[in-house]
């Protein structure tokens, strides 16, 4: 019989037997339960490359021989020596030789754990920490139950203490994930990357970044041996990664985590009325006039078009609000050690960043354009990636498409808006594009006369509706915006308090930009923005295309 089937048979067949029997024998359930275990273990390590004619003599002779062990080591135990001088409950040395002692099984338990392979590492921690049954943690990790089981005993052999985990501690047994970039010029294998590709490297930086930790304190944290740790940390201050202050270090960059997109919607919460229904109701009230201009689609329904409006406001606030562009200055970045001159970006990927409510706000795409200075060169499109159509997959081919596609998508897209419009007036290719369009939502069917589902405005246009309208908005919430930006730098400044200047600046501007994703979800929440259902619907809402005049 194949090994497994054999394992799968015992453990079927006595497991609950030899579990009867040895609560019977120890009278503890408990005790019983390790007996048990050690039983059926050294019946699994005995079977190794041996043939049973008669499996259940061989299982009770283990048994047997198992339990005998267990007596000679109680009598062992019962007829050693007693101290000559005991503990007379005055006397603390004993709690502090426990509480010492305590520590190192602590510290070799961990240690053990590590040591564990990947699969049984897993297993316990699904099991013994998450909670999970044996059958579920074999439907999580796609095995059976009977190798969970086996499993389970094996690494229960190598790490005899109860499991006792701590969250400082968390990185020996399950390691966090650092996402790790850089937002600037960046030379062809920057350093990021290489701490990208180290998953020692990505602990150090998360474990230090809250707060200053010392070499023995890592060391406890990850389980790896101190000379191991000092290589590491060496490279991580020397590429400005780490600083070394006294004795500990600190990561000298902000990482985005859930405290921190926390942090960020209380800002914007508590700036709900004076800042936020601002820029709302600034915009709704000039409903009238923005319709005036005539572009394509300004007979949308406002909850349709305002989408548009509120993601070109974003753009202007960025490209015209001196604060905006002072804090986004490129001029703010050092030389990094690398050759580089940029920012890092990174977050913490080990748990979920979804602190944006309702549902399904905790990501966006940032604004895609090509070139969107309204008194320069004519701008192709502006689009946004948020809520269902956030990901990059869901970008329109016009914004992700090489250069000369997205010069015949623009072509095709703006001769569909004019009346009349015909596709044989369009090259072959072109027509094409246009079918593709019309499969994935972005033009009308054909019997619609294949009409855009997004704005195309003509640059003069675009030039009002940012001097008419955006311009004396923006300086009306320019106050406001000053105030955010201070509440913003006293947060990183105490939450990241070695982090470089030039990284806090960076991000604060990043937490300035994203006022325009939260007065979406806020004009979501009053219904004067209608939530699309699907990424299909939702891409068409922030395309806006800049059409070329003669």
């Amino acid at each position: 019989m194949d090994i497994h089937a054999l394992y799968t048979e015992i453990t079927s067949t006595y497991a609950e037997k030899i579990l009867n029997w040895a609560v019977r024998k120890t009278g503890c359930r408990a005790d019983g339960e390790d007996l048990a275990q050690e039983v059926l273990l050294q019946v699994f390590l005995a079977l190794r490359g041996q043939q049973l004619r008669s499996p259940e003599h061989f299982v009770w002779k283990v048994a047997h021989h198992v339990w005998c062990n267990r007596l000679r080591a109680l009598k062992s135990c019962r007829t050693c020596e007693l101290p000559e001088v005991l503990p007379d409950g005055t006397d603390f040395t004993h709690d502090l030789a426990e509480a010492e002692a305590l520590q190192d099984s602590l510290a070799r338990m961990r240690r053990g754990l590590a040591d564990l392979s990947r699969t049984q590492r897993e297993m316990m921690i699904l099991h013994y920490l998450d909670g999970l049954s044996v059958r579920e943690v074999a439907e999580r990790l796609g095995t059976t139950a009977s190798a969970v089981t086996w499993h389970l005993f094996d690494a229960r052999k190598q790490v005899r203490e109860e499991l006792t985990m701590y969250n400082d501690t968390s990185a020996v047994y399950r390691p966090g994930r650092l996402t790790i970039g850089c937002s600037g010029e960046a030379p062809a294998y920057p350093d990021t990357q290489k701490v990208s590709d180290s998953l020692l490297r990505q602990n150090l930086c998360l474990l230090c970044h809250s707060g200053g930790k010392t070499l023995d304190e890592l060391a406890a944290a990850t389980g790896v041996p101190k000379p191991f740790l000092e290589y590491d940390l060496d490279w991580l201050t020397k590429h400005e990664f780490l600083c070394l202050s006294g004795s500990r270090y600190y990561t000298s960059f902000i990482i985005l985590n859930q405290q921190y997109f926390a942090n960020r919607l209380e800002v914007y919460s508590s700036a709900q009325k004076d800042f936020l229904d601002v820029i709302l109701g600034g915009l709704w009230a000039q409903e009238d006039n923005i319709r005036s201009l005539g572009f394509y689609g300004s007979d949308f329904p406002a909850e349709r078009l305002y989408w548009s409006i509120l993601m070109l406001f974003t753009s202007y606030c960025s490209r015209n609000s001196s604060l905006l562009l002072r804090l986004k200055s490129q001029d703010l970045c050092e030389i990094r050690p690398d050759g580089g001159k940029y920012f890092i970006m990174a977050a913490d990927a080990s748990t979920p960043l979804s602190q944006l409510e309702p549902r399904g706000w905790n990501d966006f795409y940032g604004i895609c354009s090509d070139f969107c200075e309204s008194g320069g060169k004519y701008e192709s499109y502006y689009w946004l990636g948020v809520h269902c159509f956030a990901a990059p997959e869901n970008r329109p081919e016009i914004v992700s498409a090489a250069a000369g596609s997205r010069a015949l998508l623009h072509q095709a897209y703006c001769a569909a808006s004019k009346p009349g419009f015909s596709p044989e007036s369009l090259p072959p290719e072109a027509q094409e594009k246009l079918a593709a369009a019309v499969e994935s939502g972005l033009l009308g069917s054909p019997e619609n006369g294949y009409r855009p589902g997004f704005v195309i405005m003509t640059p003069g246009q675009l030039a009002r509706l940012q001097n008419e309208v955006f311009a004396p908005l923006l300086e009306k919430i320019t106050p406001q915006l000053h105030r955010l930006s201070e509440r913003f730098f006293k947060l990183h400044r105490r939450d990241f308090p070695r982090a470089g200047e030039g990284n806090i600046t960076h991000h604060v501007y990043l937490d300035l930009w994203s006022f325009g994703i939260y007065a979406m979800r806020s004009a979501v929440n009053t219904g004067s923005l209608a939530l699309p259902e699907t990424p299909a619907q939702g891409v068409p809402l922030t395309l806006v295309l800049i059409e070329q005049q003669a």
